[in-house]
């Protein structure tokens, strides 16, 4: 502000000096009282000499202009800081909103990601955040500037012709209700303006998610036709408050040129009569000027924060956002046990009338394997989001060694808790970050032991930067089975304390290759979920991914898989089986089951095997080979 003040000051300066030195080249307007000494002028304390010659050697000259020049000086100084500073004021805001914006939309639940797309979201985060941060920085300044420059000016104007400024208040309510009208307009189409960029990022974002979906159905031509539609929106919106800005400015340049050139003709009369000097006509002009300037800035400022409050809007209700599961709330506690769900009723918010449960009763069993099979549609990955309680079931309740879910720490229940799914998640980066996304302060040593037990540490080992290999973004560089082998480790990595007994009669068969340098073991932590997540793989590295897994269950690790593939259902040692309406019809081991001609999951595989989906190594099976 005090910045502000001061180079506003020195600007607001230079009128009154140019009013002064040009009355010094008429003679007539030289003060010498009686007596015939000479009366000499000061202009804010500077003392002035009567006549002014740039290159004269005259010191009261020299004094004039170096005093002057320190002043400007001063001036540049203010307005280098000013501006430095807001800046770097602007970017911090921005830079903490967008920190806060995302930390709070990380914390939120699916039902939040079903309702609001991630191009949407993007928009808010980039383009909104930095609109709503040079609204209330930079415009705010500059509003600020205009407001001070407006007032001095004005007191200018009336001290060195009050006559003159009666006049000029005719002008400033019309300008005044203009901005206002224009002001309102403007906040109903920014916000319509960034909600269309939100839109346009969201469909972008999706094309390039999936250009080779897109470049397979040669579709390119019908992807870009569906940008160019949200493109034209986008246009026709930011053509329509181009229009607005050129009716308020162009009228307030007509308004305010017919009133200037009225001014100046009364101006001139009043030197003609001798009431202003030249040099205060020249003065009086430019505070107009300035004055007319700053009304045209306030005007500029008003729309400028209207569209910051469009903005705002957009960003302050994530701001507002308060996840529905606490992360602070619930206890610090062990979840390796039973898992029990108890008569859950659930539906998806998107699809308040569909019901996924009614009467949803199952119990795994503490170091079970358990495979759920079923139809598509029946709920199988339903149950693997309730267990990460990415969803809330609406009745009924969920536990973990006697435990219920909801009276459990969020963030320590699922440190105890791996995933990994059918299209596995991988980021744009290394190997080893990928592996290491759970546990940042593991070795080399422990990552290579976890590697072996997800069979992917030989392929690893053959490229030429072994763990630091980019893999691109969604681990594009890797084949289909080499993510699902990357992405098993990754869970496998998070590791988890077994009890001693257990641990010794392991370490005395497997040796240390289970177990990370903390005594941790490297099969997975206490819960593993696994969402057809070996589908992509051959028959031999399925059999090493099935030791790993008969390994956590002797280590009493829980695993609970979703399948469909008659060799993934194999490794389990119950499976269970849900009908289309998601509820169990039956369950036990695979054997048990296979052996009854009419057992539900007979005909579930016989099914299967009608469409050709069951198969071992490129053959066909039947019922009597299952």
């Amino acid at each position: 502000m005090v910045l502000l003040c001061i180079s506003s000051a020195v600007s607001m300066l230079f009128p009154t000096i140019m009013g002064k030195i040009i009355d010094t080249a008429n003679p007539e307007k030289t003060d010498v009282p009686e007596g015939g000494i000479e009366k000499q002028t000061k202009i804010f304390g500077i003392p002035m000499p009567s006549t002014i010659h740039i290159f004269s050697k005259d010191v009261a000259t020299s004094v004039f202009y170096g005093s002057l020049g320190v002043i400007f000086l001063i001036g540049a100084g203010a307005n280098f800081g000013r501006i430095v500073l807001l800046r770097t004021i602007g970017e911090r805001i921005m830079m903490n909103m967008r920190v806060n914006i995302l930390g709070k939309i990380l914390l939120q639940d699916a039902k939040f990601w079903d309702y609001h797309k991630a191009g949407d979201l993007i928009s808010r985060l980039v383009n909104d955040s930095t609109v709503v941060a040079r609204s209330v920085t930079q415009n705010v300044s500059n509003g600020m500037r205009s407001l001070i420059s407006g007032f001095v000016g004005m007191g200018m104007m009336i001290a060195i012709s009050a006559k003159l400024t009666a006049y000029m208040m005719i002008i400033f309510p019309v300008l005044l209700f203009i901005a206002l009208v224009f002001g309102r307009r403007v906040k109903r189409v920014s916000r319509d303006i960034q909600s269309q960029l939100g839109s346009l990022t969201k469909v972008c974002e999706e094309q390039f998610n999936f250009v080779k979906t897109i470049q397979s159905f040669n579709n390119e031509k019908y992807e870009v036709g569906k940008f160019k539609k949200e493109v034209k929106k986008l246009y026709n919106l930011s053509i329509f408050e181009g229009k607005l800005n050129g009716v308020f400015y162009g009228t307030n340049g007509f308004i305010g040129n017919t009133f200037l050139l009225f001014m100046l003709t009364l101006g001139t009369y009043m030197v003609r009569q001798g009431n202003l000097s030249l040099g205060e006509l020249s003065s009086y002009l430019m505070y107009t000027t300035y004055s007319a300037t700053s009304v045209y800035s306030l005007s500029n400022f008003y729309s400028e924060l209207m569209k910051g409050v469009g903005a705002s809007g957009r960003v302050f209700e994530l701001l507002r956002l308060k996840p529905s599961i606490d992360p602070e709330a619930g206890q610090i506690l062990n979840v390796n046990g039973d898992i029990v769900l108890k008569h859950v009723h659930f539906k998806y918010p998107t699809r308040p009338h569909d019901v996924i449960f009614q009467d949803l009763s199952l119990t795994v069993k503490k170091g079970d394997h358990v495979c759920l099979v079923g139809p598509s549609g029946c709920g199988k990955s339903t149950i693997a989001q309730l267990l990460l309680r990415y969803y809330s079931a609406e009745s009924g309740s969920i536990s973990a060694n006697k435990h219920a879910l909801n009276d459990v720490n969020i963030k320590c229940y699922r440190e105890q808790v791996g995933v990994v799914d059918q299209e596995p998640t991988l980021f744009s980066g290394t190997i080893r970050e990928n592996l290491a996304y759970g546990r940042k302060d593991v070795s080399d040593e422990d990552i290579w032991k976890v590697c072996d037990l997800a069979y992917c540490s030989h392929f690893i080992r053959e490229f030429p930067e072994g763990l630091y290999t980019i893999i691109g973004s969604k681990g594009a560089q890797l084949s289909g089975g080499q993510k699902q082998r990357v992405a098993l480790a990754r869970a496998l990595l998070l590791g988890t304390k077994i009890d001693e007994d257990t641990k010794q009669e392991l370490m005395d068969r497997e040796g240390s290759r289970l177990f990370d340098s903390e005594g941790r073991t490297l099969l997975g932590p206490s819960i593993l979920l696994l969402d057809e997540a070996t589908s992509a793989l051959d028959a031999h590295s399925e059999d090493a991914i099935k030791n790993t897994l008969n390994l956590r269950g002797e280590a009493n690790l829980t695993t609970i898989s979703i399948a469909h593939r008659v060799s993934t259902i194999k490794m389990s040692n119950i499976v269970v089986v849900l009908d289309s309406n998601g509820n169990i019809v039956e369950q036990g081991g695979y054997y048990e089951l296979t052996s009854k001609p009419d057992s539900e999951l007979n005909k579930l595989l016989r099914k299967d095997m009608e469409k050709g989906s069951v198969e071992i190594k490129g053959k066909k099976q039947s019922i009597e080979d299952l």
